[in-house]
C-alpha cells in the first residue's frame, strides 16, 4: 500500500509542478559518446520507472536511439544504442541539443520551456601515416591529417608522451590538418620507432584511438642521419638457397666493428644462425652457420629475406616503417632442391615421359628449373621439362631421341631452380633404362610421335605412322577409342593412317598422352602388341580444350599494370592469347597457371587507347593457342576486362615506395594480401621462427597500410569505381571474424561492409561501439583510463645463475608453497561454510548484522549514492 501511495503522490506532483532542469550542456561526440545525463534541481524522478519517462529533443532524437535509466532522484541517463547517433553536426562547431518535452506516467509536459542539455560535435578521426618518416631532432614539423579537428579545443596524447607547449606547439590549420612544431632541444622520441597518437580530445573528452593496438601511428621516427644514420639498400637480385651462400648487406652508416641486425624471420647472429665476418661503413658480410637456414619454411619459397633494423651502436634504426613490418629485401631465398630416387623401368625410345618428384622446383615465367643429367641430355633439344608445382615435374622425350644410348641408370646430378647450380649428392637415379623390345617378325610397327591435338577442336587430324599397314587395320588405344564411333580412319599407304575425330567426341576426356597398345592388320597372327613392356607407344599428346572465363573487371587504360584472365586448359609449356584491341607488344605474360594467366602491361603502353573520360571499352580474348593451334572464340570473343580512362576520378598509380612487391600496401585492397615469412598463413612477417621476435611487441597481428590509398595500384588492383555497387556484406576484411567490428562504422581499418561477421550487414549493424573495456560505465570516471602501453623486453640468452640465482629460485619455491597452503585453506573454509558446518576458530555467523543493508521502509539500498560528475 505504501508503494501505491507513493506512486499516486508522484502522479499528483507531476500534474501540478514543473521540473527545473539544470542547464549544464554535456559535450558529446556524435557517434561514440556513450551517454547523456540530465539533472533536475529538485528531486523529480523518485519511484518513477524509466519506461514511464518520455523525452522529446530538438534536433529530433528518437527513443529507439537510446536506453533511458534513472540514476538518482535528480538524474536520468541516456545511453546511446549500438549503431545510433546523437545527431549529425555539419561543421566542427557542432550543434546544440535542446530538451523540449519531459512527461511522466503519460502526463503533460513538465518543462516550462526548452532546455539546452548537450553540445554535439562530430567525431574526430586520424589518418594512419606509418610511411611518414621523421628524424629524432632533424625534423622540425609533423603534419597529422584526419577529420573534424577543432582549432580552439584540441588535446593530444602520444606514445611515447609528448607535452603540448613544452615538447611541441600545436597549430590546427583546418578541420582535416594540424601541424606540430617541435620546440628547441626536444626530441620526437628518445629511441627510433613509431610515434603513436593514443587519444584525441576535440572538446567532448579524450577519445581513445585504436586502443587494441596502442594507438595509431602518425610517423615513423628514425635516428638523425649522420653519426646515427643507417640506411640499407634493397638487393632482391642476390639469390641464395636456404642453406648456402654468404650474404652481403649494402648500405650507409654501418659501424666498422660491430652491428646488430634484426631480420623479419628472427635470424640470430653470434653463430646461432649466422656469423658476421666483415664490417665496414658501407657493407656487412654474413656467413650462414652450419645446419642453419636463411629462411626455414620451404612452402613459402622463393621469398624475400627482409632486414627490419640495424643497431650500429646508437640503438636500433628501422630501415622501413616498423608498424607495417616493412624492411629492406637483402636477398631472395630459394628452397634447397631435392630429387626422390626412382628405379622405375623405362625404354630407350618407346617411353615417352618420366615424372620426377622431389622438392624446391620452381615454375616459369617468374623462375625456371633446369637439371643436369647423367648421361647428358639437353632440354629443348632432347626433351622438354614442365614444372607443375614445387614437388612434381614432367620430362617428355622428343621424337627421334632416346633417354640413353645403352641400358643403365638415368640420374640427375645438378639442379638450378633460381639460386644457381645446386649439386645433388652422388646423383639421384630417376629411372632404369632398358632396350626397346624387338619389332614383330611380320614387320608391322607403329612409330612413336608427339603430335599435339586438342580434345575436340578439329584443327588437326591424328596421323599414325609406322609400317605394314593395310586398309583393314584396326588399332587399340589407351584410353579406349572406337573406330567409326569416335573417329573415322583413312588408309593412305602402308606407312600412314589418318584419323579424323567425329563431332561431339574427344580424343581423351582429360589431357595426356594417347597410346596405341595393339594393331591388327588382318594377318593370321591377329593382334600385335606394340611398344615395350606392354606399355604401348605414344602417338599423340592431347591437350585440354582451352576456355576463357568472361569478366568485366574494371581496369584503367595504363594505371592498372596487371590483368588477370581466368579459364581452363591453359598449358604450362606455353599459352598465347590474342586480345582485342590490346596489341601483343603491349604486355608480357607474368605468370601462367592451368586456370589463370596474369598479363603485365609494358611501360608506355595501354590496354586500350583513346578511351574517353566517363566512358569505357571492353577487352576481348579472340583466340587462344596452348600448343595445338589457335582456337577461335565465338562471335567477337570473350570479354575479360572493362577499360576506363586514366583521367577518371578513381585513378591510382604505383608511387608507393613498396609498390610492385606483391603486397597491397595502400589499404585499398580486399582480402588477406600479406604473407608471413616462415609459417603458413597471412599475418605479415611476424613469424618469430627462431624464437627471437621483432623488437616491438604487443602489435604482432597488426599490419597497417603504409602508403596513401591509390598509390599501390598494381598490388591492390585499384580503388573501386563509381559504378561499382557498394559492398553490403562480405568478410574480405583482413581482420574479419575476430569478434570486433573493423569497418568504417568503427575503427575504419577496412571498407564498409567487408567485416560482415563482426559488424553485420550495412544498414543492419549488430555490433557494440564500445567493445574494448568498461570505461563507459555509468558512474565511472571514464575519461581517465590507465592503459599503459609497454614494449616487451628483448629475449636474452641464458646465463649462469650463480649464488644469487639459487637464492631467488629457493625464494620463488617458498612463495609457491605459501600460495598453495593459502589456497587450500581457503577452499576448506569455503566448503565448510557452504555446507553450514562450523569451522574451527571461526566465529559463528550471526543471524543479523549491526547495519541494515536494505532500508525496509523504502526497499532501497542503504548506501550513499556516488555523486554524479560531468567531465568536459
Amino acid at each position: 500500500m505504501a508503494r501505491v501511495a507513493m506512486a499516486l503522490l508522484g502522479l499528483v506532483a507531476s500534474a501540478t509542478a514543473f521540473i527545473e532542469i539544470v542547464e549544464r550542456p554535456m559535450m558529446l561526440y556524435s557517434t561514440v559518446s556513450p551517454k547523456l545525463r540530465i539533472q533536475s534541481k529538485e528531486p523529480a524522478f523518485a519511484n518513477i520507472p524509466a519506461d514511464h519517462i518520455d523525452l522529446k529533443f530538438t534536433p529530433s532524437l528518437k527513443p529507439s536511439a537510446y536506453n533511458l535509466s534513472v540514476v538518482s532522484d535528480t538524474v536520468i541517463s541516456l545511453a546511446l544504442r549500438s549503431g545510433k547517433k546523437w545527431g549529425n553536426p555539419h561543421t566542427t562547431d557542432g550543434m546544440t541539443m535542446y530538451l523540449d518535452s519531459l512527461t511522466m506516467n503519460g502526463g503533460a509536459n513538465m518543462l516550462q520551456d526548452e532546455k539546452e542539455v548537450a553540445k554535439i560535435i562530430p567525431t574526430p578521426t586520424i589518418k594512419r601515416a606509418a610511411d611518414t618518416v621523421i628524424y629524432t631532432q632533424g625534423t622540425s614539423k609533423l603534419v597529422i591529417n584526419g577529420t573534424n579537428f577543432r582549432p580552439k579545443e584540441m588535446e593530444l596524447m602520444f606514445d611515447p608522451p609528448l607535452i603540448k607547449d613544452k615538447d611541441y606547439i600545436l597549430s590546427v590549420k583546418s578541420s582535416t590538418s594540424m601541424v606540430l612544431t617541435r620546440t628547441t632541444g626536444t626530441k620526437w622520441r628518445d629511441e627510433p620507432g613509431p610515434l603513436k597518437l593514443r587519444r584525441i580530445n576535440t572538446g567532448a573528452g579524450a577519445l581513445r584511438i585504436d586502443p587494441s593496438f596502442g594507438g595509431i601511428v602518425v610517423a615513423e621516427v628514425q635516428a638523425d642521419l649522420g653519426a646515427h644514420g643507417v640506411t640499407v639498400e634493397s638487393t632482391p637480385d642476390e639469390k641464395f638457397y636456404q642453406s648456402q651462400g654468404s650474404l652481403i648487406i649494402i648500405g650507409e652508416g654501418f659501424n666498422e666493428t660491430k652491428n646488430t641486425l634484426r631480420f623479419a624471420n628472427g635470424l640470430r647472429g653470434k653463430g646461432v644462425n649466422y656469423t658476421t665476418v666483415e664490417h665496414s661503413k658501407t657493407q656487412i658480410k654474413l656467413d650462414l652457420a652450419k645446419k642453419s637456414r636463411w629462411r626455414a619454411n620451404p612452402a613459402n619459397l622463393p621469398g624475400p629475406l627482409v632486414l627490419l633494423a640495424v643497431d650500429a651502436g646508437a640503438g636500433f634504426v628501422p630501415v622501413g616503417p616498423t608498424e607495417a613490418k616493412k624492411g629492406r629485401t637483402v636477398a631472395t631465398i630459394f628452397e634447397d632442391p631435392a630429387v626422390n630416387k626412382n628405379m622405375k623401368t623405362i625404354y630407350r625410345t618407346h617411353t615417352h615421359q618420366i615424372w620426377v618428384t622431389g622438392s624446391g622446383f620452381t615454375k616459369a615465367p617468374q623462375y625456371s628449373t633446369t637439371i643436369t643429367m647423367d648421361p647428358p641430355l639437353e632440354v629443348g633439344e632432347d626433351y622438354s621439362l614442365v614444372v607443375y608445382n614445387r614437388t612434381h615435374m614432367l620430362l617428355s622425350l622428343f621424337e627421334g631421341k632416346s633417354w640413353k644410348d645403352s641400358e643403365g641408370k638415368l640420374k640427375i646430378t645438378h639442379m638450378n631452380t633460381g639460386g644457381g647450380q645446386f649439386p645433388v649428392k652422388n646423383g639421384v637415379q630417376i629411372a632404369t633404362v632398358k632396350s626397346d623390345a624387338e619389332d614383330h617378325p611380320s614387320g608391322v610397327t607403329v612409330t612413336r610421335t608427339t603430335q599435339t591435338l586438342y580434345q575436340t577442336a578439329a584443327i588437326r587430324k591424328l596421323v599414325i605412322q609406322g609400317s605394314g599397314f593395310t586398309d583393314d587395320t584396326d588399332l587399340t588405344f589407351d584410353p579406349p577409342l572406337e573406330k567409326n564411333k569416335d573417329y573415322t580412319q583413312r588408309f593412305v599407304d602402308a606407312n600412314k593412317l589418318v584419323l579424323s575425330l567425329k563431332k561431339k567426341r574427344k580424343w581423351r576426356w582429360e589431357g595426356g598422352p594417347l597410346l596405341v597398345k595393339t594393331i591388327d592388320v588382318g594377318l593370321k597372327s591377329g593382334e600385335i602388341k606394340v611398344g615395350s613392356g606392354g606399355q604401348g607407344i605414344q602417338v599423340a599428346n592431347i591437350l585440354f580444350d582451352p576456355t576463357v572465363e568472361e569478366s568485366e573487371r574494371i581496369i584503367f587504360a595504363s594505371h592498372t599494370r596487371r590483368l588477370v584472365i581466368r579459364g581452363t586448359g591453359f598449358s604450362l609449356e606455353g599459352t598465347e592469347l590474342t586480345l582485342r584491341p590490346t596489341k601483343r607488344k603491349a604486355y608480357e605474360i607474368e605468370s601462367l597457371e592451368m586456370t589463370e594467366i596474369v598479363l603485365l602491361l609494358n611501360e608506355g603502353e595501354e590496354w586500350c587507347s583513346g578511351v574517353k573520360e566517363g566512358e569505357s571499352e571492353h577487352v576481348y580474348v579472340s583466340k587462344v593457342d596452348t600448343g595445338a593451334g589457335e582456337v577461335i572464340m565465338d562471335e567477337e570473343g570473350v570479354i575479360v576486362a572493362k577499360v576506363e580512362a586514366d583521367v577518371d576520378d578513381n585513378n591510382c598509380d604505383d608511387s608507393c615506395e613498396w609498390a610492385l612487391d606483391g603486397v597491397c600496401d595502400d589499404g585499398s585492397g580486399k582480402g588477406r594480401y600479406w604473407y608471413d615469412d616462415d609459417f603458413g598463413g597471412f599475418y605479415a612477417y611476424d613469424d618469430d621462427y627462431y624464437g627471437y621476435g621483432y623488437y616491438y611487441y604487443g602489435d604482432d597481428d597488426f599490419l597497417a597500410p603504409v602508403c596513401d590509398p591509390g598509390t599501390d595500384c598494381t598490388d591492390c588492383g585499384g580503388p573501386a569505381t563509381a559504378d561499382t555497387p557498394p559492398t553490403e556484406c562480405d568478410n574480405t576484411c583482413q581482420w574479419a571474424n575476430d569478434g570486433f567490428c573493423d569497418d568504417t562504422r568503427t575503427s575504419g581499418l577496412c571498407d564498409e561492409g567487408t567485416d560482415c561477421h563482426d559488424c553485420g550487414p550495412v544498414g543492419a549493424s549488430n555490433f557494440s561501439t564500445w567493445d574494448d573495456d568498461g570505461w563507459w560505465d555509468d558512474d565511472d570516471n571514464y575519461w581517465d583510463i590507465d592503459d599503459t602501453f609497454d614494449y616487451g623486453d628483448e629475449k636474452k640468452e641464458s646465463e649462469d645463475a650463480g649464488a644469487g640465482g639459487v637464492f631467488m629460485s629457493i625464494l620463488e619455491g617458498m612463495v609457491y608453497v605459501v600460495g598453495a597452503v593459502v589456497c587450500g585453506g581457503g577452499t576448506y573454509v569455503a566448503v565448510k561454510f557452504y555446507k553450514g558446518q562450523q569451522v574451527p576458530y571461526l566465529p559463528a555467523v550471526q543471524d543479523g548484522s549491526e547495519t541494515e543493508l536494505i532500508d525496509q521502509s523504502t526497499g532501497r539500498a542503504n548506501v550513499p549514492i556516488t555523486p554524479d560528475v560531468t567531465y568536459t
